[in-house]
């Protein structure tokens, strides 16, 4: 009877011991194929091309710029443009071709101030934001020949006095 419950007892102990290893072994190889997936996984990650964050896309804004009004409007040449950016760093100008045309490469995604400045014509100052390539044309006004040399107030009371004459 003692030889009965030995027998018994280290075929449990076997079995146990069996069943342990196997466990281990099945533990093992889940550790090693996790191991082996997120090692795989960053491997592709590192080779995956990743677009950079600084990446900047420009769009083409063509300017046209003119002297005049309606069908009378003549193109005006070499005449400055500046952008000058209000939500990024970017800066750029350019000068009208013999058509009166200049484009700028702006960020897209981002506010412009545009200044256009011709000698004997009121300048324009114009802040868009650039969505797509873009065409704004711009008719600059001749300036009065009998303000020049005034000051801007006086400039302005005299432009208060020519209204106050149209209403009387």
């Amino acid at each position: 009877m003692y030889d009965k419950k030995e027998k018994t007892m280290k075929k449990i102990t076997s079995t146990t011991m069996k069943m342990t290893v196997v466990i281990c072994a099945i533990f093992s190889l889940i550790v090693a194929a996790n191991a082996g997936y997120v090692t795989t996984t960053q491997h592709n990650v590192k080779k995956t091309p990743q677009i950079n964050a600084s990446t900047v896309f420009y769009a083409n804004i063509t300017f046209h710029v003119y002297e005049g009004e309606g069908c009378g409007c003549v193109p005006l040449r070499g005449v400055p443009l500046n952008a000058t950016g209000r939500d990024t760093d970017h800066y750029t100008s350019g000068v009208t071709d013999d058509e009166g045309n200049c484009i700028l490469q702006l960020e897209f995604d981002k506010t412009y101030r545009v200044s256009v400045q011709e000698k004997d014509h009121e300048s324009v100052l114009f802040d868009f934001m650039v969505i797509d390539d873009q065409t704004f044309s711009f008719h600059l006004k001749v300036i009065e020949e009998s303000s020049h040399g005034l000051s801007l107030i006086q400039t302005m009371l005299h432009k208060i006095e020519f209204v106050k004459r149209l209403i009387k």
